[in-house]
């Protein structure tokens, strides 16, 4: 989630008493990378167990590479007591289908982020919202400063899907408890992708759907997202 975001969502929920902790990626955001696939894992871990200790009920929200680690942790046997929601589709596909030293297209994907054009088509197809100068400025920011763009293509990929297919599979129990939220409005993810997961992992996953929801919910109604939340409890 990237400094706009955090902004917007950090505002709405002080007088609603909802408090949203965000996992703050190694490599991300001008921070420093991760030395290997494992520490980078190990720091979220760290991150979800000091923030859980402030929580009554924590609950792990995921979306996109976020929802593939999630499923990395459950794997490790981390995690699984906390209830989950993924928000949209799981890119299993996106992973399954790259091959390793993927680093390069990995690098290639942050700088576009850098291009005006496409930066301007994202915010038509994408966000839901208004984006003034100093908003979009930050949002793509927090593209662009992400060094660990080619580390993530790097890790992601057929071989990091299979093994984890096979973690899973020897623990079914480790994928209990987890929710998704379909967004009738997300024009970002894509719904096959998904299916490839659950049919994947063999999931099965208690599944409901906000039509007017884009890929940012949180970002372009952070009222009823949260709203949503506390109906859970949380």
């Amino acid at each position: 989630m990237y400094k706009r975001q955090r902004s917007t969502v950090r505002a709405a929920p002080r007088e609603e008493r909802f408090d949203v902790k965000e996992v703050l990626y190694l490599g991300f955001e001008g921070r420093p990378p991760a030395t290997s696939y494992d520490a980078f894992l190990e720091n979220v871990e760290m991150q979800v167990d000091i923030y859980r200790m402030s929580h009554n009920r924590p609950l792990v929200y995921a979306t996109g590479f976020g929802a593939l680690i999630l499923l990395a942790l459950r794997a490790r046997g981390n995690v699984r007591d906390l209830p989950a929601v993924i928000q949209g589709p799981i890119p299993w596909s996106w992973a399954k289908d790259r091959a390793d030293g993927a680093h390069a297209e990995g690098e290639a994907a942050r700088l576009s982020f850098a291009d005006p054009a496409f930066q301007e088509s994202f915010i038509v197809d994408h966000i839901h919202s208004p984006f003034d100068a100093a908003e979009r400025k930050a949002f793509f920011g927090g593209f662009t400063t992400c060094t660990a763009f080619p580390q993530v293509y790097g890790w992601l990929n057929k071989g990091w899907a299979a093994a984890l297919e096979g973690l899973l599979a020897a623990r079914p129990a480790a994928i209990d408890d987890i929710r998704v939220w379909e967004c009738g409005e997300d024009t970002l993810a894509d719904a096959e992708d998904h299916d490839a997961a659950v049919r994947a992992l063999g999931a099965q996953w208690s599944t409901e759907r906000a039509e007017r929801w884009g890929h940012f919910p949180y970002l372009d109604s952070p009222g009823p997202w949260i709203g949503a939340l506390q109906a859970m409890g949380v």
